[in-house]
């Protein structure tokens, strides 16, 4: 429509230039324009020449922004256990090595027990192969004897190996020889984007053959990628290094850049396209994972012939420009309505294959400028008083906004646990009831096991024959050092006590998970007691229930009790992608519950997730909430609205705003001209109208302090 109201300009420009020549003014043709200089300078239009460019091109395409996958590491327990402590919050920077949780586990204690054993018959081994050597070079042995000590110490030299194998894989965390705790570390440098673990969970090694869960993801997003879906009719133009554009619905008005680093090998058998990878700059963590794209890689220019595209005029589906084609009689410039076939249509150029020539004119808008007369209106005094027209300055204001979410509430997984059994046995009373509030150590229910008496016998004969070697060891080093014995009967003794220390620490391991509650030596039954402070949420067990051990090999152990504080609750709520940009760790919430009508609660935003949910398309966000009144309870779901900081704009009433077409305009007061009128220009501004109260937030298109007309801007237009 505006390309359309341009071409009647030009007519009505070359009518009234017609009319101001003297005697009897020819009239140009229905499909030409006449103009003299002055009046195309009036006309805001000037003239271009239709040239061969190199017109950029680009190959559109479907993406979804991904981690680098150099900076994301997903983090799995390397052992079987308990967890003690969790020492990472989500949205925590951490560092290559910083701690992230602690498991007691008896896979540590027992993986360097092996270590030690089987050091202890590396060496045995080792001094018997020596010795048989000696014996054989001396004649003194056979070469039999000599093949089967070494075969032995080559045995005990792979099983030496194997073991420092495994307990390599431990080394990457921190091993407490006290507690015999495993402190699992962070890989990388990053922040902590998810975390999947709580005090007292169980968790199985990823090692063990059972079902291991992710405890931490662990990622920068300061550098991320696109993966963009490219048709493999596209995929000849597509080079690595190209130069890619993209934009994302959160950030309408943004343009991300990358370049182009792989491009997959194969296609997708279904879709009919191939990967395509583009490395992005994100220092502000404006991208979030799992955002869609759209996506522009950038192949060689085409030449081609082209015009500037505010040349075009379109009327009913057809296409035209003017085109300068000599002087009129009066010596006036003529301009000849010309049809054009277009091609591909750019931003700033348009391809034409057919309607004009290489180096003819054409006439095109000038740019626009807010001193040109048709932007301004001339108003007396008298008319400015009659029409009630009134100017006030544009100020700086703080405009606080809202935006309403979905929310659920949840427990803060710092301050609930999941109790299942370390043994299989039966349950002989339970010592809890749902509801009750209990201290950390508390018992819940008594199982009586034969895991139990399996794992203190087990220490008991360990024990005891460690006591054994160690009295042998002692036995042989006296007769030793009296003569009385062989070297060769000293060194198996020690030998033999390294071994026996060795199971005995393997021993004493596997009952690290029992003192998660206290054993009775004598009926074989384990007490479990609670690991936190809290209340008893759930209780899924009764007198008489049979129980499966959470490391017993069986598909899926049943959790006993669910102990949780509910003083202090999160609500987790979903952010869809356009609002990111408005949401901030640090923001208020207010959250209202159908079941407490007219009551508020209050919290402030902790922690926004750097990754968007890829089937919801939202990302998660996290705040705390005082619950010390037990009032609200965990998995209500409510509305819950979070308030958007005050941020200093240029406000004005939103009267002041008209709309014209797709703009949004303002007047302001620019002073009075020679003949005493007041010049008033009309500001095309950038105005979010969105707001419910009156103020109107101007983006662009004002300063502080410009004298805007709040008040009949609309007969100022109509003096235009």
């Amino acid at each position: 429509m505006s390309r359309l109201l341009r071409a009647a300009a030009i007519a009505a420009l070359g009518l009234s230039a017609c009319r101001r020549g003297g005697g009897a003014p020819a009239e140009p043709p229905e499909d030409q324009v006449w103009l003299d200089p002055q009046a195309l300078a009036r006309s805001g239009l000037r003239v271009a020449k239709v040239e061969v460019r190199d017109l950029p091109q680009a190959v559109p395409a479907s993406g979804r922004i991904s981690f680098d996958d150099l900076h994301v590491t997903h983090v799995f327990p390397p052992v079987t256990g308990r967890v003690t402590r969790v020492l990472a919050q989500p949205g925590e920077r951490v560092r290559k090595g910083s701690p992230l949780v602690t498991i007691a586990s008896p896979d540590v204690g027992a993986a360097f027990s092996d270590l030690v054993k089987a050091h202890a018959d590396l060496l045995a081994a080792e001094a018997d192969f020596d010795r048989q050597r000696r014996l054989a070079a001396a004649q003194a042995a056979s070469q039999r004897d000599l093949e089967n000590a070494e075969d032995t110490y080559r045995k005990a030299e792979a099983e030496y190996a194997r073991a420092s194998e495994k307990a390599k894989m431990l080394r990457a965390g921190t091993v407490s020889a006290v507690t015999q705790e495993y402190t699992l570390h962070s890989y990388l440098d990053g922040s902590v984007i998810s975390r999947n673990v709580n005090p007292g969970m169980e968790v199985q090694g990823q090692y063990s053959g059972g079902q291991s869960v992710e405890m931490f993801t662990v990622g920068d997003i300061r550098r991320v990628s696109v993966v963009a879906d490219v048709s493999d009719a596209a995929l000849p133009d597509v080079k690595p290094g190209a130069d890619v554009a993209v934009h994302v619905v959160a950030y309408p008005d943004r343009v991300f850049h990358g370049k182009v680093e792989w491009i997959s090998g194969t296609l997708d058998p279904q879709l009919r396209t191939a990967k395509v990878r583009a490395a992005l700059d994100n220092e502000d963590e404006a991208l979030k994972p799992e955002m869609y794209a759209q996506v522009a890689i950038a192949k060689p220019p085409r030449r081609a012939l082209a015009l500037p595209r505010p040349a075009v005029v379109t009327v009913a589906g057809q296409s035209f420009v003017y085109v300068e084609d000599g002087n009129a009689p009066d010596g006036r410039r003529v301009f000849q309505r010309r049809i054009v076939r277009l091609g591909e249509v750019g931003d700033a150029f348009v391809e034409v294959t057919d309607g004009v020539k290489p180096g003819e004119d054409v006439v095109i808008e000038a740019p626009p400028s807010r001193e040109a007369p048709q932007d301004q209106a001339f108003l007396s005094e008298e008319q400015i008083r009659r029409a009630g027209i009134r100017v006030a300055p544009a100020e700086e204001q703080d405009l606080p906004d809202a935006i309403s979410l979905a929310g659920r509430l949840a427990f803060d997984d710092l301050r609930v646990t999941h109790v299942f059994s370390p043994v299989t046995g039966r349950v002989t009373r339970v010592l809890a009831s749902p509801g009750e509030r209990v201290k950390r150590g508390t018992p819940l229910a008594a199982i009586v096991s034969p895991d139990v008496g399996s794992a203190l016998a087990d220490v008991m004969k360990a024990e005891a024959e460690l006591a054994q070697a160690q009295h042998q060891v002692q036995r042989q080093q006296e007769l030793y050092e009296a003569h009385a014995g062989a070297r060769k009967d000293l060194e198996a003794a020690e030998n033999a006590w390294k071994k026996a220390q060795a199971e005995a620490e393997r021993a004493r391991q596997k009952t690290q998970l029992l003192r998660a509650g206290t054993v009775d030596r004598v009926s074989q039954e384990l007490v479990l007691t609670s690991p936190i402070d809290g209340e008893i949420v759930a209780r899924n067990l009764n007198p008489g229930m049979e129980v499966q051990g959470q490391y017993s090999g069986a598909a899926s152990a049943v959790e006993l009790f669910t102990i949780g504080d509910t003083s202090r609750l999160w609500v987790m709520a979903d952010a869809y992608e356009v609002d990111l940009p408005r949401v901030r760790e640090g923001d208020g919430v207010e959250i209202r519950v159908s079941a407490l009508p007219g009551r508020t609660f209050r919290g402030t935003i902790d922690w926004v997730s750097d990754v968007l949910d890829p089937q919801l398309r939202t990302a998660k966000l996290r705040c705390a909430i005082d619950n010390r009144e037990r009032l609200l309870r965990p998995e209500m779901y409510e509305v819950v609205t979070v308030s958007i900081p005050g941020k200093k704009v240029v406000a004005v009433p939103r009267r002041a705003v008209l709309r014209l077409g797709d703009e949004r305009v303002v007047f302001v007061r620019k002073g009075v001209v020679p003949d005493g009128r007041v010049a008033f220009e009309r500001r095309v501004v950038s105005a979010d109208e969105g707001r419910a109260d009156g103020n109107v937030a101007v983006w662009s298109g004002l300063g502080p302090g410009d004298a805007v007309v709040v008040d009949g801007a609309i007969l100022v237009l109509g003096a235009m």
